[in-house]
């Protein structure tokens, strides 16, 4: 059962408007992927092993992050240092990249660090997140939906491995703009 707020993607081609009615790693629906604990990456570091969130800033977070939520079934978060996420969409080869756009805001005061994504206004998305090191990150996704408490702790987080700190998207990207959505 896909218990995320990513899961809730139409599961026909995507409007013109690509956010229908929540995040988009619901597009893994699209794509025929179901989403469960066995196909979710687990973490590569065990709990002992993962250093204080505040050994590594907030701002080691803007850049571009891949997670694998099944073989071959990649998601890439873009995370900008004027608080927009965008996730970037699976298109054909020949086709412009696609991405959503959403806002986010992060509380290190806590650990793990909380991360709240706004979808849209009124739909705000509040989870946690811990990095491993520099260069990976862990989010809790699967429970997660909009209106919902945050969580305590990890279960079956998505692992994600930062690919660069460029926070631009590639070049003729069409994005689904967060402005005014409500």
């Amino acid at each position: 059962m896909n218990n995320h707020f990513l899961a809730h993607l139409p599961s026909r081609a995507l409007p013109s408007r690509l956010l229908a009615s929540g995040l988009c790693l619901g597009l893994l629906g699209i794509l025929g992927v179901s989403i469960g604990s066995d196909l979710l990456v687990a973490p590569a570091v065990a709990e002992a092993q993962i250093p204080s969130t505040k050994e590594v800033s907030t701002q080691n977070l803007i850049g571009k992050w891949e997670g694998e939520f099944a073989p071959n079934k990649k998601i890439t978060w873009v995370f900008t240092p004027e608080g927009k996420l965008f996730m970037l969409l699976p298109v054909p080869n020949e086709a412009p990249q696609l991405a959503l756009e959403w806002h986010y805001h992060t509380d290190d005061s806590n650990k793990p660090m909380g991360l709240n994504i706004e979808l849209k206004k009124g739909q705000t998305v509040m989870t946690i997140f811990e990095f491993v090191d520099d260069k990976q990150m862990r989010i809790q996704i699967e429970g997660t939906n909009p209106g919902d408490t945050r969580p305590n702790s990890f279960q079956n987080p998505t692992v994600f491995k930062k690919v660069s700190t460029d926070a631009t998207l590639p070049p003729n990207t069409q994005i689904d703009e967060f402005d005014g959505k409500s």
